[in-house]
């Protein structure tokens, strides 16, 4: 397989929302004057940002001056020739990893398909219309707002007719990033653009479709048995190929551990390779704080015995995993075993990095992620309403030790999986995803959804009816019951499945099952004086702690950056756009609580006051629901708050702001976390104190009071 990178510079330009279609590119294509340099991978704002055109969106209130290119189709334009090797090829396709949103493709004049997900690579097969010379690829994007049936009626402006903050509905049918059209998080900015790499790949006679990795460990752990299930297609459309196939298995030093060749005859279509390698002595993965995280490289290529024809490389852990639903007093546990052990996941939930998805670089990820391990976390979970993540930041976990809780892309909706073609579509998705990350051992598990479950049972006016009564709105069932859980069994068995989050027991927020949304006991309370107090999450008997968080305000260096000088005050219009809706005069109660009269505190003290208020929070709750680790009657296995990073500048959930700057509470999290840790809390009229060791060795020592 060869590959052409089609990254870099391309002209971009805008047009009515009706010019679109062959007609569409026939008027832009006549277009010589007024076209901006565009960067891909990139997108529509940052490129207008980047002509002066546009001020940048997550400053001030500049987000609602940023709509209008929602109401715009966007055309991308790059001429390019194709490389000798590539085109000298039998087939050739067109990979576009990603596109934002709705994409209608135009090689040379001709069109050759389009594309409705943002989510997973758009492929055309683009043999029969390249040339030898320069060849024209035009690209008609749009927000994809237009392609709802269900969007907001009302005056032609995009404040109008999009509506703010999650008042979208039509976002279920649109296979996007649910967060850009707002959350409590975040103002409202759909992103549009070739936000993923694109390639020219070139192939002949036959190459890889797919490979996947089964690990076996001994009882005794002192083998490992790997299992290499590979398909291989025959492109050609009647003759044999008589394949060479070799398996290569690299040990984490790098040196070759296993090598394996077989000849296979090959017929159009695709056919089923399986081999399996014996590890003496494995080198196990762990989470970060139980052991090490060696990777092997694994390698199958595939060729005729002249030349390769196409290679699959990645890095694998040898580890397993399950989750426990062992029985307590009252309810299951619930918890991930790896290799065996039962682990407490300690960490956060992840959104997008950037509101602006294509502007997060390999470095903010390294940040992120090292500041995740040095503060012990040993979890993350990837939350539905955002993306599955680049690659990067998969590869960085696998190396970090850091496991991914991977959310299917939905979240706090009913979606209308009554529609056959939408069905399809989010089983092409899953099946695309599945593939893709499988290999990583990272990936702890796939969940379902995020609230929707729970959304089932208490909201969309499911109050008023029950299972089996047919009223009850259930957008969405089939999907985390029947496809993605099937698709899961099928292509990726060793990995759990779990229907979504929260989930488990008689309700979705079952404290004695399954894991549980912790909000509105605390942080959502309508009686304020528990949403600052730490006492209250002794109360917590949640088997594990999939959500919860506390609200602190950002650095003062951080709100010079998203503010403008006369907008540096809480209470002002701008600033209230970053101030979390959940906060809800919490911080000015909780500086009263636990400090002084937050009515006389400059900016600066309110910072300070409000951070330090945040950190003690963190901190403790961590403390109160670590506590319960390994308890016999109210065991708890995880505790993940919300959230860990930030996509705009604002006073929010997270320990790290969206600028890297770490607040008071990454400390108080780092030292919660600290796997060798002494906590006390009251139970009635005691002070009960507990050693909790995370590590794998006993600890000895003394105890002074």
């Amino acid at each position: 397989m060869f590959s052409q990178d089609l990254n870099g510079t391309w002209q971009l330009r805008h047009e009515h929302l009706a010019v679109a279609g062959i007609e569409g590119y026939h008027c832009v294509h006549e277009k010589a004057n007024d076209w901006l340099a565009a960067t891909v991978p990139g997108e529509v704002h940052l490129d207008l940002i980047q002509a002066g055109l546009m001020e940048e969106p997550l400053v001030s209130d500049h987000a609602f001056q940023a709509r209008w290119p929602e109401n715009r189709s966007w055309w991308y334009r790059l001429n390019f020739t194709p490389d000798e090797e590539v085109l000298a090829q039998e087939r050739q396709e067109l990979v576009f990893h990603g596109l934002d949103y709705y994409a209608q493709i135009f090689l040379n004049g001709e069109f050759i398909g389009e594309w409705e997900n943002a989510f997973i690579p758009a492929v055309f097969d683009v043999t029969h219309h390249l040339t030898g010379g320069e060849n024209e690829l035009l690209v008609r994007l749009t927000a994809g707002t237009e392609r709802a049936r269900n969007q907001k009626t009302g005056e032609d402006t995009p404040q109008n007719r999009y509506g703010h903050r999650q008042s979208f509905a039509g976002i279920v049918e649109l296979r996007k990033p649910q967060f850009t059209y707002g959350w409590d998080w975040v103002e409202t900015l759909p992103n549009i653009g070739i936000w993923r790499a694109v390639e020219l790949r070139g192939y002949s006679k036959l190459r890889i479709h797919d490979v996947r990795c089964l690990i076996q460990l001994a009882e005794d752990q002192s083998t490992a048995r790997l299992t290499i299930v590979g398909d291989i297609r025959n492109i050609h459309p009647w003759q044999e190929h008589l394949a060479h196939i070799q398996i290569r298995l690299f040990s984490p030093s790098d040196h070759l551990e296993h090598e394996l060749e077989l000849q296979q005859l090959i017929p159009t279509g695709i056919s089923r390779i399986e081999q399996e390698i014996t590890i003496p002595n494995p080198q196990l993965w762990w989470p970060n704080g139980y052991g090490g995280q060696p990777l092997y490289r694994l390698q199958v290529s595939v060729g005729d015995g002249k030349d390769e024809c196409d290679r699959w490389e990645r890095q694998i852990g040898l580890r397993t995993i399950t989750i426990e639903r062992s029985p307590l007093p009252e309810g299951h546990r619930f918890a991930l075993n790896v290799n065996g052990t039962r682990i407490f996941c300690k960490g956060a939930n992840w959104i997008p990095a950037d509101a602006i998805l294509a502007r997060v670089t390999e470095e903010k990820y390294h940040a992120l992620l090292q500041n995740a391990r040095d503060a012990s976390f040993n979890m993350l979970r990837v939350w539905g309403g955002g993306i599955y993540e680049n690659e990067v930041f998969y590869d960085l976990c696998d190396r970090l030790g850091i496991l991914v809780w991977q959310d299917f892309m939905f979240a706090c909706n009913p979606y209308p999986d009554h529609i056959p073609s939408f069905r399809e579509k989010i089983a092409r998705e899953a099946q695309t995803i599945i593939r893709r990350l499988r290999h990583h051992p990272s990936i702890a598990l796939w969940c379902g959804n995020n609230e929707n479950l729970w959304g089932f049972k208490n909201w969309w006016g499911n109050d008023r009816f029950d299972y089996p009564d047919k009223r009850l709105k259930l957008g969405g069932y089939h999907l985390y019951s029947q496809i993605l859980p099937e698709l899961c069994l099928d292509l990726d068995p060793q990995r759990p499945y779990w229907p979504g989050s929260p989930a488990g027991g008689h309700t979705p927020q079952d404290e004695t099952e399954g894991d549980v949304h912790w909000w509105h006991p605390a942080t959502m309370h309508p009686d304020i004086s528990r949403r600052y107090r730490d006492e209250v999450y002794d109360e917590c008997r949640a088997r594990f702690v999939s959500e919860y968080g506390v609200i602190g305000p950002c650095h003062l260096d951080s709100w010079r950056e998203y503010l403008h000088p006369g907008e540096m005050d809480p209470e002002h219009p701008v600033a209230r756009l970053h101030i979390n809706r959940f906060e809800e005069e919490t911080i000015p109660a909780a500086i009263r609580y636990h400090y002084t009269d937050p009515e006389h505190l400059d900016l600066a003290q309110y910072i300070r006051y409000g951070q330090a208020f945040q950190a003690l929070l963190y901190g403790r709750s961590l403390e109160a629901i670590r506590f319960r680790k390994g308890d016999p009657v109210d065991d708890c296995a995880g505790a993940l708050f919300w959230m860990y990073d930030d996509c705009w500048g604002e006073t929010g959930w997270t320990p790290i702001d969206y600028y890297l700057r770490r607040k008071p509470a990454y400390y108080w999290i780092k030292k919660a976390f600290h796997p060798l840790r002494t906590i006390i809390r009251r139970r009635q009229d005691e002070l009960v104190v507990r050693i909790i060791n995370d590590r794998l060795q006993s600890f000895t020592g003394r105890l002074n009071f």
